[in-house]
């Protein structure tokens, strides 16, 4: 089957969704299958059928690169004419996800966010955005939170995020290690984590936290920043770390990190918020979003008490098995199927 993979965010920069894209697009050809990206921007690891130079526009209590040129319809379908399904990521996202119902391809979509009260009023009673939706042949969502703001669209499949659980690194772990990835947006927190570490240090003056992240980052004593790195050095710094951070304030749909974190073997400290709740269950130490005391005291407390941390850490592993990405692909292929036998 040939299928083209959309994001509507620039493939070369940082993000959750194109995280998904891509590894959706390798799976898809370790399976057989003919499978590409099509998005703004360009990749040195994946083939790409590029939509153009994209923009930063503010989404979310985030930052997102997208494509807003008018031209996109004619590049959208040229990148997408010879696929027997287009499987569009955010097919709302102006303008690549709602470019796609120009393409006359059978088309799948998938929601990934935790949108604002304002955007899931607008989904609610902006009535162009069901005729748009009805274009799509499938719909699903990453997590029952992502599924919440489009229930006006009738039945969305419920498809976990996947990640890769096989074939990872195996490092000896750095004593005292603990590990934050995400962009300096608000919502992911990486302020809350700064805030809470130099009290940790104090506790435990061994202690050193690695930040991944695309971002500039002022730090202090015993932080490192790991600035724009590949996937193949974050899993290192991940398989090396003892503890994994994910302090995001909200607006997060899925966890994508945690499960990576989980899935490196690290023992996690996370917000709790419906969304991480629902990846990590019991196999996380959950804390107050948004409060540096908290997140200190959890990180404290594992770092003092070994088998807990130990415990949590294989929990975690285990828990991380439920989100590999050849279950995700499971759960998309009869999409795909459906989608290309539709008349």
């Amino acid at each position: 089957m040939k299928v083209a993979l959309v994001s509507p965010y620039d493939i070369g920069r940082f993000g959750g969704v194109q995280n998904q894209v891509t590894l959706l697009a390798a799976a898809l050809r370790s399976r057989g299958h003919d499978a590409w990206v099509v998005a703004p921007g360009d990749s040195a690891t994946q083939p790409v059928r590029s939509l153009g130079k994209s923009m930063n526009w503010s989404v979310n209590d985030s930052t997102a690169p997208i494509k807003l040129n008018p031209v996109l319809v004619g590049r959208m379908r040229a990148a997408v004419a010879d696929a027997d399904v287009v499987h569009v990521h955010e097919p709302l996202m102006p303008l690549v996800g709602l470019a796609a119902r120009w393409t006359g391809r059978p088309l799948v979509g998938t929601f990934h966010a935790d949108p604002s009260s304002l955007i899931r009023n607008i989904y609610r009673y902006f009535a162009p955005l069901k005729w748009h939706l009805r274009s799509f042949r499938s719909l699903a969502a990453v997590s029952e939170t992502a599924a919440s703001a489009v229930k006006e669209f009738g039945d969305v499949h419920l498809i976990p995020n996947g990640i890769v659980t096989s074939g990872l690194p195996h490092r000896d772990r750095v004593p005292e290690r603990i590990a934050f990835v995400g962009r300096n947006d608000p919502r992911k927190g990486l302020d809350v984590a700064l805030a809470a570490f130099p009290a940790v240090l104090q506790a435990r003056p061994a202690a050193h936290l690695v930040v991944i992240t695309p971002d500039a980052v002022t730090v202090g004593e015993g932080v490192s920043v790991y600035r724009g790195i590949d996937d193949e050095a974050k899993a290192d710094l991940l398989a090396s770390s003892e503890i994994y951070i994910a302090p995001n304030r909200r607006g997060e749909s899925f966890g994508l990190t945690v499960a990576e974190g989980m899935a490196a073997g690290a023992a996690c400290v996370v917000s709790d918020i419906p969304a991480f709740a629902a990846v990590v269950e019991d196999a996380a130490m959950r804390v107050p979003p948004g409060s540096a005391n908290a997140l200190r005291d959890g990180i404290v407390e594992l770092l003092e008490n070994r088998t807990k941390l130990q415990e949590l850490a294989a929990a975690g592993h285990a828990r991380a098995e439920q989100f590999s990405i050849d279950k995700t692909v499971e759960g998309y292929l009869p999409l795909y199927e459906r989608a290309a036998a539709l008349p």
